[in-house]
């Protein structure tokens, strides 16, 4: 069954090349990353490599992509994501359990795009409305500042090794984004008058 994309062998390798490649990426950046250098530390040979991956960028992007595909999994398991928090409290302890990979993701794309979006789809939801609706004014700036600064006391967390729990957290961005969207609610029916 050699060759063949779901034996274990195959499997084997690839979650190996994986990991092989997160430890490159603690120390290096992407850019630095070369075929010859993971293929070395696998100890696997280049057309091995190349059976499942064009080159590291399309691996990072294999992993980007994986992870946020876990996320969406976990959270679509309940009726809407990240809606009560329970639901915040499982997609922190995925970010916490996969803390390396979703920091050396932030730091080499830059961005947390798929999680701005998750989180974005959660607001939106809690308040009744879903992402293609009007927003208000005031909403549509309230919203931002809810996705933005959860994210940040997510980073916050992971960067300052904080033992405060997902639990915490969770409870934290909830209490912080029910007092944005009431304030954001009173200033809307205020300017209405």
């Amino acid at each position: 069954m050699v060759g063949i994309k779901n034996n274990r062998r195959t499997k084997y390798t690839m979650e190996l090349i994986k990991e092989v490649f997160l430890e490159l990426l603690e120390s290096k950046k992407l850019s630095q990353i070369t075929v010859t250098e993971i293929c070395k530390q696998a100890d696997i040979n280049r057309g091995t490599f190349y059976l499942h991956y064009k080159d590291p960028y399309e691996l990072f992007e294999a992993l980007q992509m994986e992870f946020t595909q876990e996320i969406m999994e976990t959270l679509g398991q309940g009726t809407s994501p990240c809606t009560t928090e329970q639901s915040m409290i499982n997609l922190l302890n995925i970010i916490q359990d996969k803390k390396t990979i979703y920091q050396i993701l932030i730091s080499e794309s830059g961005e947390n795009n798929f999680l701005s979006q998750v989180l974005l789809e959660d607001f939106l939801q809690k308040n009744g409305e879903d992402a293609g609706s009007q927003k208000t004014f005031t909403m549509d700036y309230t919203l931002t500042y809810m996705v933005h600064g959860s994210l940040g006391i997510i980073n916050q967390w992971l960067e300052s090794n904080s033992e405060d729990s997902p639990q915490t957290i969770a409870r934290l961005i909830s209490s912080l984004g029910h007092q944005n969207m009431a304030k954001g609610d009173r200033r809307h029916e205020d300017t209405i008058e």
